[in-house]
């Protein structure tokens, strides 16, 4: 088995004036033997697009091959690299596994168009963690606060959502804060919706 488990998911989302976002993953991940990379399917992007990735490990940052990513690769060719690959329904954030044992990569892409303009208000509705992790995470959280200019987000405004996962989500200190409290299953995901 590629991975053996996923003790923890961290993924912080910075929200831009222009709707883009910023999503960094930190993935604590066991690597199993087997296999030669780690990937994150991101569909249903409709005029999303995803786009800057890069990937690092304890301060060493992966050779990006943005787009040019060669799957049939070997593992030892794919370790400290990351790259995208692009498929008719989205996209695989791939990197290399590297060594077997406890990785902490920290995985970061930008997210252009994630904010719509609503005749009521902007909002998004998007899934941070998608189903079908196998393993799947035994804890995710995900924090969502804008780095630009605007009013201070209240437990009023915006209002919150979420979806596919046992936990909560609510706006603590300016921030959307979605958070597992069990494990995660293969049919688990967090998908947000904010308004």
């Amino acid at each position: 088995q590629s991975v053996r488990s996923i003790p923890d998911l961290d993924i912080p989302v910075e929200v831009e004036k222009d709707g883009s976002a910023w999503v960094t993953q930190r993935w604590s991940v066991n690597a199993g033997p087997d296999g030669t990379e780690f990937y994150i399917p991101v569909g249903n992007l409709g005029q999303m697009t995803i786009g800057q990735l890069s990937v690092s490990e304890d301060g060493q940052e992966f050779e990006s091959l943005g787009d040019k990513w060669e799957l049939d690769r070997s593992r030892s060719w794919k370790t400290g690299k990351c790259g995208i690959v692009r498929k008719s329904d989205g996209v695989e954030l791939c990197w290399g596994l590297g060594e077997t044992g406890l990785h902490i990569w920290e995985v970061r892409f930008r997210l252009t168009g994630l904010v719509q303009s609503l005749d009521d208000a902007d909002a998004f509705n998007f899934q941070f963690v998608n189903r079908g992790l196998d393993p799947a995470p035994k804890h995710a959280k995900v924090t969502i606060k804008p780095v630009f200019d605007c009013p201070e987000w209240t437990k009023d405004n915006p209002s919150v959502w979420g979806f596919g996962f046992y936990g909560d989500i609510n706006v603590i200190d300016g921030t959307v804060v979605a958070e597992t409290s069990e494990s995660m299953s293969y049919s688990s995901s967090i998908i947000t919706l904010v308004k």
